[in-house]
């Protein structure tokens, strides 16, 4: 079990994991502004959106 302090210092990694997700994928979506994104620029945000749904679901595990 973990006390207050490190709940809020894992929840702060989970944070910069997540805005360094979302910069991933608002990198690869800027490289082709107004293009379609090709298969492999696809996978990727797809990727990175799952990264994004795990990071959210330990995120409220954290404070259940």
């Amino acid at each position: 079990m973990m006390d207050n302090d490190q709940k809020a210092e894992r929840y702060n990694q989970l944070l910069r994991m997540h805005d360094k997700l979302e910069e991933r994928i608002a990198d690869i979506k800027s490289d082709n502004a107004g293009m379609d994104l090709n298969d492999q620029q696809t996978a990727k945000v797809r990727e990175y959106e799952q990264q994004k749904l795990q990071v959210i679901e330990e995120t409220r595990q954290l404070f259940n």
